[in-house]
């Protein structure tokens, strides 16, 4: 198993496209793309480049189906950032940090 493979993360994710606000500190906010999710974490598309290990807070309105929307949010940590030519910006992956038990239910409903 190369070193790559040790870092991609061990559980199921799925695609998920949502507009999401991602909080730096107590007073940076900024608009994300999200692209996929699994229990373990996230795929964003940003538009500045976060260094690997800041932790920062995400939110946004998870939607289910049939159900409608739910509120999402958690904090996590950014595990690496590339930047993407085709996604118009940085590629942002991202571990979630002692996520929240409502949370961790809203993907697994996702997932299912």
């Amino acid at each position: 198993m190369s070193a790559s493979d040790e870092d991609r993360r061990k559980t199921e994710r799925k695609s998920l496209r949502a507009r999401a606000t991602v909080v730096l500190g107590q007073t940076q906010a900024f608009e994300v793309r999200t692209l996929d999710v699994s229990v373990g974490g996230m795929a964003i598309v940003a538009q500045a480049n976060p260094p690997p290990g800041v932790v920062l807070g995400i939110r946004f309105m998870f939607p289910l189906k049939p159900s409608g929307y739910a509120p999402f949010e958690a904090r996590a940590r950014v595990v690496h950032s590339v930047f993407s030519s085709a996604e118009s910006g940085f590629k942002v992956g991202l571990s979630f940090i002692d996520l929240p038990a409502d949370a961790a239910a809203t993907i697994n409903k996702y997932l299912a």
